[in-house]
């Protein structure tokens, strides 16, 4: 089972297994974001697909049967994605977001799913606002990991789109340079989900509707 749960296995390894003197982060995650508006325009949700790279993707599905044309089965792919939502719980799912008051708060993921092509894995989830948002208003998003061992960038084509939105809505994307921190792996085995080293280098996305 360790190798179903994704992200929960390499933030465990990160804490049980400290070397010297590495370098995070250790994943990367390629990622596109819907912001989700209901008919009457407030904002309901977020829905989310990560692209890990292809060293995690490998390592994720190691020892899982294949298909004979080399694709995998739901059999493999469902519960995967079922372990790995219920594993970001913890961490928020990574995601902060709120309006220019108010802190927003999420249900747990809905419609996620696992697909795997060209060798990578990509992660799809819905995160449902507890309370929707309506849509006059600044709303912000951030996406990271606290402790920093995976790192979020945004696709370069079509990174956040507003699905549903009032039509004078527009978004603001803010994709950080990544990089990798030479820091002591202790210091990084210190740290959790409430920890905000990770935020420095969180991607954002800021929606205005006036």
């Amino acid at each position: 089972m360790m190798r179903f749960a994704l992200l929960a296995t390499v933030l465990a390894l990160a804490i049980v297994s400290p070397r010297p003197a590495a370098a995070h982060p250790h994943v990367w995650v390629t990622m596109k974001t819907e912001m989700v508006y209901g008919p009457d325009g407030a904002l309901t949700g977020l829905r989310q697909a990560w692209t890990f790279d292809d060293a995690f993707s490998a390592f994720a599905l190691q020892g899982l049967e294949r298909r004979k044309d080399g694709t995998y089965g739901d059999d493999v792919l469902k519960p995967l994605a079922q372990v790995n939502v219920e594993s970001l719980k913890e961490y928020d799912y990574f995601v902060t977001a709120k309006s220019a008051t108010t802190k927003l708060a999420f249900n747990e993921p809905v419609d996620y799913y696992l697909t795997y092509a060209d060798d990578l894995l990509t992660l799809h989830f819905t995160l449902p606002l507890k309370k929707p948002q309506p849509a006059k208003g600044t709303v912000s998003v951030d996406i990271y990991d606290p402790t920093y061992f995976i790192s979020f960038t945004f696709t370069e084509k079509d990174p956040v789109k507003l699905v549903g939105a009032p039509a004078s809505c527009t978004e603001h994307v803010v994709s950080p340079e990544q990089q990798t921190v030479p820091l002591d792996e202790n210091f990084f085995a210190s740290l959790n989900a409430s920890s905000t080293f990770g935020a420095q280098y969180a991607d954002k996305i800021t929606v205005k509707c006036p």
